[in-house]
Formats: C-alpha cells, structure tokens, sequence
C-alpha cells in the first residue's frame, strides 16, 4: 500500500464522508446524510443506476423513512401498482398444474400500525429517483468510478480513487468512510473484518427476460413462482411496469459452479429455459441480462472498524425471501447517517458511532436467521407451516443497547414483538398517532426525521419549558411539542397519545431523529429545575456528551 497516502500535500480534494458504493443502500444512506447537512462524495464503479431489478419492494416502514427523508411522493409518481394480495405459485410450470397457492404475508406492506402502505418498486426503477434526489442535496456522486486503496489513521481516512474510463487517479481525504459496495464488499476485505452465519446456502443463474406471460401471473394474483418440471426447476419472479419500463421478468435456476460457469448459459440455453418455466415451448422471449449470484446468510462480525462503517450487503447478506434485504440496509443507513451527521456538526460526541453496531448488528443476525427460516418453511412446509411474521421483523425489533437510557425493566423485555404492542419503550420505533392540528389530520410520525423531538402530554409545562432552557443550553437542534389539552401544539382527537407512548399526561418522550424512542419519563418532575436536570442528562447520555 502507498504509505504516502497520509501526507496531506498528495491529497486532491477533502471531504468528510468518502461512500464506497452507489447502488441502492449507497445513495439512500448519501441522501440521508446530505438531509442532515453532510454532502458526502460517492464512488461508484459501475456506469450508471441499477439495470438488473433485483429489490421488489418497499416495506411501509420502509416508506415511513423516505417519507421522513421528503422523497415519498417521488416515489410514488414511479411505483407500479401494488395489490394488497400476493400469490406465491409452486407449480409444474406456469401455464401447467398448480401444486399450491401460497398467500404471501402482506403484514409488512399494508399495516394500521403505519400511515403509509408499502409499494412494489423495482430496484432499477428506484435508484434514478434516489440519484436525482441526492444530486439535488448536494451529494457528489461519481459513476465509473472505483476505490483502489485506503488507509486510516487516528484523523481519518486517505483513499485513492480512479476513474474507470480515463484512468485518471485522485487522492481523496475524508474524516470517515463507509463501506456500502456489496456482499463481495472491499472495503470489508481489506479491513479484515470476518462473517458468520449459515454461509452459502445456493448459487444461481438469473436471467432477466421478457415475454408477454403477464396474464398468467394475474390469473393466479401471484408475482412469484416456485415451478419444477423435467427440463427445469427454478423461480419465475414478475416486476410489474410502469410508465418507465414494460413488465419483466426473472428466472433464477441452481447451478454449480464447480461444474460450470456463467459461459455455460448462452442466450439459446436460457430462451430454452425460460420457455420450460413457462411452459410454453415457442412463446418469443427476449433476453435483457444474464448473470450469477449466491444465495447466502452472512453477517459481518463487526459492522465498525474506527472510522469505518458497513452497510448493506456489506454488513449483511441474507435470501430474498421476505423481500427484507435491501429494505433492512436502508434501516442500517439511516441508523448511521443521522448518528454520524450529529458527530460531524459536534453535537454529539464520537462514541455515539459505536452505537450503530450495538443497535444494528443485533437486528442484522436476528433478520438474516428469521429470513432463513421463511425460505425453508417456504420450502417444506408450505402454507401451513410458516410461522415468521415479516411486519415483526422489519418493524417490531427493539434495540437493546445503545443510543437510548434504557429503562429499569428493559432486560425483561423481548428483542422483537408485534409492532402494536410497544407503547413508547426506549429504543422501539415510535408508534403512529393520529393527531390534528388546524383541524387537519397528520401522523406523530410526520414530526420526526432531522432532529431530536421532545413531546410532552397535556400537563407538561414544566417539561416544555426545561426544554426550551436545555435546547438553548446545549445548542442542539431539538423541537418540542405538547400533546393534547387546551394548549396544544397538536391535539389529540382519539386520546391516543399517551397509551401509544406509555406516559401520564405529564409524562415526556424523547425521540431520535431516525424515529426510534431514545428516553422517557412516564411522569414529569414537579419542579422545573429537577427537569432540566433529567432531560440533560437523557440527550447527554444518548449523545455521548
């Protein structure tokens, strides 16, 4: 390695977050952090946005963190439409014999736990929305163009970087990197940094393809078939179209590539198998994309190696059964952005970064071992025998230890529950209320995203006032809202607030920028110095100070 990298002459140009990796998990954590104040500079290796669709799908928690983030309506302009129900074929081919229609669990997509739905977007007609949006913000994203080196040191990291198409090299310096360049992740490679969890578990052939089979799929409200037959066996995955693309489709078979390589699948091979899952023997095919990819369960043993962070694929690759991979790494990215922007502006000291490993790591083993399990129940047992519930996985975790001040009975509490049944503990997601102000209607999701929030209930003005003291004081950017009563800044039309939160109505809730309870006090002191106290010791604590 170049061990002049360090010397600050040789260095073209300093930013404070170097990204690795600008597909999807890549340009959505680029967007966060631009949304909190920090223009990061991306390298991306390949030409352009995604081509292969690959994620599906948009969980509605997902969607409540682009809505927080202000992208929800661009993203609605692109998804194709989504139907509440989706079947899920194991057949003899797909115009053949139907085995079994599985009912997917729609739970994660469509849930009055969320005041927004899920969605059906395809990656490749995701990432150009995320692209210009996080052009928009100022983030610098740079295509075709690839990490070659980098070393750290106590202040920060000095990488190279080299642009694919005229070679040309440029020393770049950064206070922090992340790592969001996949599961054959560099970054990760270099660093060391090792991977447990179940490992390989298929390797496959993907062929992405039209051919006009879409009344097929309808005629089942399926998107997805399992199908085996004499010729092939295999998956059939539909991407439904919109106005930017027509329908396509994708054909993933096993291989082994200690037998063979991708050369051994021509276009001739893959027409052909592609007309054995369909069951149609001279329906015209057009082939759109080729390529291989492993089906595995690992999670990286440390998500954080100094200044350096993984998310995505790179901290964690799980089947795509669920459709939770590529929503689980937005999750992971905007746990990080918001947590690094505080840092970089100095409001939070520098262990607040550990936390992102403390927080997602956990979530990570714990996602990746349930999407296993569905995949093999998906399998052997059918309808009958699936017991994981995806909405509890990607909504109803709880995060044990970390950026929170954990309650005396915390330890008592379980890591992943129905979404539903959590009533403001620290370090759960906030829960969806209905408030009104004006006499208009909006979600108490709708209040966070950028900052930290403190809500108080009816009775709370000595918590509202020590908190405007405590925001001068600490010069922290912090809003501050009262729930319900006379003087509200919000009222509460279904008396919900206080049950959802678990407080008295001079309880106080302190939640994080990225929606997740960070401290709570059931009942507010009486005396309005105890309560400054209180709440600079809960943003104190949480933010490392």
């Amino acid at each position: 390695m170049n061990k002049t990298l360090n010397n600050s002459s040789s260095f073209d140009e300093s930013v404070p977050v170097l990204v690795v990796g600008g597909s999807l998990v890549g340009l959505s954590f680029s967007l966060f952090l631009a949304r909190q104040g920090i223009k990061p500079l991306v390298v991306e290796r390949h030409p352009g946005t995604a081509i292969h669709p690959r994620v599906s799908s948009l969980t509605a928690r997902t969607m409540e963190i682009f809505r927080s983030a202000g992208i929800e309506d661009e993203i609605r302009r692109e998804e194709p439409p989504f139907p509440r129900e989706f079947g899920i074929m194991f057949v003899e081919s797909l115009a053949g014999q139907v085995i079994e229609n599985l009912m997917e669990d729609m739970s994660a997509y469509f849930t009055d736990a969320s005041p927004v739905e899920g969605n059906g977007i395809a990656q490749d007609l995701l990432e150009p929305v995320l692209r210009a949006q996080a052009e928009q913000a100022g983030v610098d994203l740079r295509y075709n163009t690839e990490l070659i080196e980098f070393e750290t040191d106590a202040d920060g990291i000095s990488a190279t970087i080299r642009d694919r198409i005229s070679g040309e090299t440029r020393h770049v310096r950064s206070e922090y990197m992340v790592g969001a360049d996949g599961s054959k992740s560099g970054t990760r490679t270099q660093l060391g940094i090792g991977q447990h969890g179940e490992g390989t578990l298929c390797h496959l052939i993907s062929i992405v393809f039209d051919a006009d089979i879409h009344d097929l799929f309808g005629s089942q409200n399926a998107h997805m078939c399992f199908f085996a037959n004499d010729t092939a066996s295999g998956s059939l995955v539909l991407y439904p179209g919109t106005f930017r693309r027509p329908h396509i489709y994708r054909l993933d078979v096993v291989y082994d590539p200690e037998e063979e390589t991708i050369d051994d699948y021509p276009e001739e091979r893959c027409v052909e198998l592609v007309r054995a899952a369909t069951g149609i023997p001279d329906i015209p095919v057009t082939i759109r994309k080729i390529l291989t990819w492993e089906m595995a369960g690992r999670v990286a043993d440390r998500f954080q190696d100094g200044r350096i962070f993984l998310v995505g694929d790179s901290a964690r690759v799980q089947p795509p059964s669920g459709g939770l991979g590529g929503n689980t790494g937005i999750a992971e990215a905007q746990n990080l952005a918001w947590k690094l922007a505080a840092v970089l502006r100095g409001e939070a000291g520098p262990a607040l970064l550990a936390t992102y490993d403390a927080e997602r790591r956990p979530i990570a083993d714990y996602t990746v071992e349930q999407v296993i399990m569905l995949s093999q129940q998906r399998e052997h047992e059918g309808s009958e025998g699936i017991t994981v519930n995806t909405l509890h996985v990607n909504m109803g975790y709880r995060y044990q230890d970390g950026a929170i001040v954990p309650e005396a009975d915390g330890m008592n509490l379980p890591m992943v529950q129905p979404p539903e049944l959590w009533t403001g503990q620290p370090g759960t997601r906030a829960a969806h209320v209905v408030l009104e102000r004006d006499g208009q209607p909006i979600s108490s999701l709708d209040l966070f995203g950028s900052r930290f929030v403190l809500l108080t209930g009816p009775d709370g003005q000595h918590a509202l006032e020590a908190a405007q003291h405590v925001k001068d004081a600490l010069r922290l950017p912090l809003d501050i809202y009262r729930i319900g009563g006379h003087k509200a800044d919000f009222s509460d039309p279904g008396n919900d607030f206080l049950d959802a939160y678990g407080i008295t109505s001079t309880g106080v809730i302190l939640v994080r920028p990225d929606g997740y309870i960070g401290w709570r006090t059931p009942v507010g002191e009486e005396n309005k110095e105890e309560m400054k106290q209180v709440i600079t010791h809960a943003l104190s604590t949480i933010l490392f100070r």
